[in-house]
């Protein structure tokens, strides 16, 4: 593996995104790039030529690589107004991919178009409009369902509690 390439995982990996803008290097957020930097500097063109090649492959391989639908249904909740975290959707997806001997999205970047293309609106921030994670949603309507028995007993307070702590004149 090629020193270029593991600076790309290396960034990806620590939640950074890195592509190339009218020929150079950008990395967001930019502290997944602090630790790196100088790897960055001299690896730049290698970088580069890496970065475009695999957006030119995603280009080629965006329709033929849809969104697992047996994922969609099995693994995901569909709800207006709510919000799905990508990153979190993107893993489930990739497990669930590997698990099951299906092709892994080729990246994030693979991924984000193939939920658009199946009509999702996926923000910047890194949010997906309508689709969540079916044990996120589970997690919350439990939540949801019982906060009498989240386990902290509740007290009645007395006139006498309350003021029990008081000096007395």
């Amino acid at each position: 593996m090629s020193e270029a390439l593991k600076l790309i995982q290396r960034i990806e990996s620590s939640g950074g995104q890195i592509r190339v803008e009218d020929g150079c290097l950008v990395i967001a957020p930019a502290t997944a790039a602090a630790p790196v930097i100088e790897e960055l500097r001299q690896y730049k063109t290698e970088l580069i030529a890496l970065l475009q090649s695999r957006t030119e492959q995603e280009t080629e391989s965006a329709p033929d690589d849809p969104l697992p639908g047996e994922w969609l249904l099995e693994q995901c909740a569909f709800k207006d107004d709510w919000w799905g975290g990508l990153g979190c959707l993107h893993l489930a997806c990739s497990r669930w991919c590997a698990d099951h001997g299906r092709p892994v999205p080729a990246s994030r970047r693979a991924f984000v178009a193939a939920l658009q293309a199946e009509g999702f609106a996926v923000t910047t921030d890194g949010l997906v409009y309508g689709l969540m994670l079916a044990e996120d949603w589970e997690a919350h309507e439990r939540a949801q369902a019982a906060p009498e028995s989240s386990g902290t007993p509740q007290r009645a307070t007395t006139g006498k509690r309350r003021n029990a702590g008081r000096r007395r004149p």
